[in-house]
């Protein structure tokens, strides 16, 4: 009954009766504005390209997580048959399991030699007196066959990480050349878009991704974070550590500057924004360098 009373007052809003006597059909309803308006909001929501930088960063985190774990489940299950081969490069590893045959050591020779270079021999020696036990011919294929989907992936993974890159510079110019692109995508990412990002100050800037630590510092007064995300910029991690903070509030604020620009400018100034970034680090570090005066007293 509501219904039909709805769908009456829906239609009487419609229309209107004309000289005649007729039903003369009225523009769209408030409801219809409403919903037109929200789907012209969705659709500039999709077309922005920031948009884009939180998908793409999203898949190459869950690739990451994906190919630890098939990494980590490959390395126990090859331990079997080679338990002394331990290599942290998930790329080289699936190389050498594709390479090793025990029954042919010259080929496997070679083949490793062009893999690990100057590392080759001590690989070598260890294949020799390994303890790992022989296995069937069905059993090493299934592992090599494993190996080869890891390095898909992480090709799939690598060229990601190219285009997300590409994209940061198309988005976020600035950012992309004061802190780097990748860090630049990352941010974006962990806020979910560019607007987002240019409403927060310098301060928050500097520790996004590093939450779990700043509530815990909030909470349960520990030492509070440096860093977030921007720890992964050359100029960050590479500082001494008592400098490190210095370094990322500068980096931090020189970012808050640069996403502003690229949100609401549209200019290029980030070659600018870099050298002043590049010589304040510099005064940093040289201070720390100066040694302190010896008092006379």
């Amino acid at each position: 009954m509501g219904n039909d009373r709805y769908n009456r007052n829906d239609r009487h809003d419609r229309r209107d009766f004309g000289r005649d006597g007729h039903f003369v059909k009225k523009g769209p309803t408030k409801r219809e504005r409403i919903l037109e308006e929200m789907k012209q909001k969705m659709r500039t929501a999709y077309l922005s390209r920031d948009a884009i930088l939180v998908y793409i960063d999203g898949m190459i985190e869950d690739l990451e997580k994906t190919l630890n774990l098939l990494f980590e489940r490959l390395n126990e299950w090859y331990s079997l048959y080679f338990p002394e081969l331990k290599l942290l490069d998930r790329n080289k590893y699936c190389k050498l399991v594709l390479a090793i045959n025990k029954e042919d050591m010259k080929g496997t020779e070679i083949k490793v030699k062009e893999i690990m270079g100057d590392k080759s021999d001590e690989i070598m020696r260890q294949l020799g007196s390994t303890i790992g036990i022989e296995l069937l011919g069905k059993d090493l294929e299934k592992m090599q066959e494993s190996a080869k989907q890891i390095m898909e992936l992480e090709y799939l993974k690598s060229e990601l990480e190219k285009y997300e890159e590409g994209v940061a510079k198309e988005v976020c110019p600035n950012m992309a050349e004061v802190g780097g692109a990748k860090i630049a995508a990352k941010l974006i990412a962990h806020v979910g878009g560019l607007q987002k990002l240019a409403k927060l100050p310098a301060s928050t800037i500097q520790v996004l991704g590093a939450e779990k630590a700043l509530f815990k510092h909030l909470k349960q007064h520990t030492k509070a974070p440096k860093h977030g995300l921007i720890f992964q910029n050359t100029a960050v991690h590479s500082a001494p550590r008592d400098l490190r903070g210095k370094v990322a509030r500068t980096l931090a604020s020189k970012l808050s500057i640069a996403v502003k620009i690229d949100a609401y400018g549209k200019r290029f100034i980030g070659k600018e924004l870099k050298e002043k970034m590049d010589a304040r680090i510099k005064g940093i570090l040289e201070h720390k360098s100066k040694p302190k005066p010896v008092s006379k007293y």
